[in-house]
């Protein structure tokens, strides 16, 4: 989970910023920025079809561009919601000044650690002694506590709960609502339904849901 930046670092960015993606989730990240007084300079998509309909002046993406597209040292965030797609456009402007997106209401302990490209929206809490990994989405009212490890391009849906000593693979999908007890640990490139409560650990490619969670899909289905 190279690339760490602490909240304050990240907090004091006040840069004309380059946004990748022009889906829905783009416009919460353009609000957070605006909000931090960042503005949007400019933005990419591959996929005209899920655009926005806020979103103007969109620049072709990468995988149009592949082999002159512009990496360069001005500051940018991925906003696109699907984690493995977020995941390959990462690898793909490798160098790029990837910065993180934090809401002002945003409470972040300052023994944690934020990856660069990490989004948190309004009302997220991060507790002591946690280490978010790069490109992660903390979504609206997620609450991380104590000494929690959560992995490169997860989503930690609206309103779920991730208790102390959790562990959350790469890639995974924590949904709207979702419960994590104390100690568990959940593998890379899983999805944790919408209301779940996680109660044991869960391997990785899995797909649970219910209370107690169970798993009803495994194997890599990304």
């Amino acid at each position: 989970m190279g690339e760490d930046q602490t909240y304050m670092e990240t907090k004091t960015k006040k840069n004309q910023i380059i946004i990748y993606g022009a889906g829905g989730h783009s416009q919460v990240i353009r609000s957070v920025l605006e909000l931090s007084d960042c503005s949007v300079s400019q933005m990419y998509d591959d996929k005209k079809s899920g655009w926005h309909h806020a979103a103007t002046d969109v620049n072709p993406g990468i995988r149009e561009n592949l082999d002159n597209f512009p990496v360069t040292d001005a500051p940018v965030i991925i906003a696109i919601g699907n984690n493995l797609e977020r995941s390959e456009i990462a690898g793909m402007m490798e160098g790029s000044n990837f910065i993180n997106a934090v809401h002002p209401s945003v409470i972040v302990d300052k023994t944690s650690v934020l990856g660069a490209g990490t989004v948190a929206f309004a009302g997220v809490i991060v507790q002591a002694n946690t280490r978010v990994g790069k490109h992660v989405i903390l979504n609206t009212g997620a609450s991380v506590d104590h000494d929690n490890v959560i992995g490169d391009y997860a989503h930690i849906s609206p309103k779920a709960v991730l208790c102390g000593h959790v562990e959350i693979g790469e890639g995974t999908h924590v949904g709207a609502g979702a419960i994590v007890i104390p100690s568990v640990k959940i593998g890379k490139w899983c999805t944790i339904g919408a209301g779940a409560v996680i109660i044991r650990d869960v391997p990785d490619y899995c797909t649970v849901v219910g209370n107690p969670g169970r798993v009803i899909k495994t194997g890599k289905h990304r």
